[in-house]
């Protein structure tokens, strides 16, 4: 007859532990093995005559140009050849000078204030005249810069100036 001696608990602790770690790295392999593959399918893309899917459909300055033609000031509504300078007041910081539209109006403008269709900007107010500059773009190369000059117009009174 076979008696079953029990174990001493030093070795039940080193047959469980040796279980524990067994069923632990085999429950970690199931876990793996039932979790399905994630496949990553390619196509083929043909870039001849097609669009860039990854390029923005708006540029940034068209997007900006966009904003300006949206917000005009009642100066930008008018060419710069409709607007009448009426006067120039000066003080020793600053000059300012006084516009008339069309209409009839009357704006009060400053260097570096936006005016006319093709967004110019006053570079400079003088004692006479205000110098506006337009910047446009020929073929979308070349930059050029076309200053024009708004004369004050003085009134003769009694045959003077």
């Amino acid at each position: 007859m076979f008696l079953w001696k029990r174990p001493k608990p030093a070795r039940n602790k080193q047959i469980a532990s040796v279980f524990l770690v067994l069923f632990v790295l085999y429950g970690v392999r199931l876990s793996v093995a039932e979790t399905p593959a994630q496949k990553t399918e390619t196509f083929p893309h043909e870039r001849r005559g097609k669009v860039d899917p990854f390029k923005p459909l708006i540029r940034k300055e068209a997007a900006v140009q966009k904003e300006r033609s949206v917000f005009l000031s009642p100066l930008q509504r008018y060419n710069i050849e409709e607007l009448k300078l009426v006067g120039i007041v000066s003080s020793e910081k600053k000059r300012v000078a006084i516009v008339e539209d069309p209409k009839g109006k009357s704006y009060v403008i400053l260097t570096g204030t936006l005016v006319g269709r093709n967004n110019g900007k006053v570079a400079g107010v003088l004692d006479d005249r205000v110098i506006v500059e337009e910047r446009t773009s020929e073929s979308g190369k070349e930059v050029k810069t076309k200053r024009i000059i708004l004369n004050l117009h003085r009134v003769e009174s009694e045959g003077r100036l």
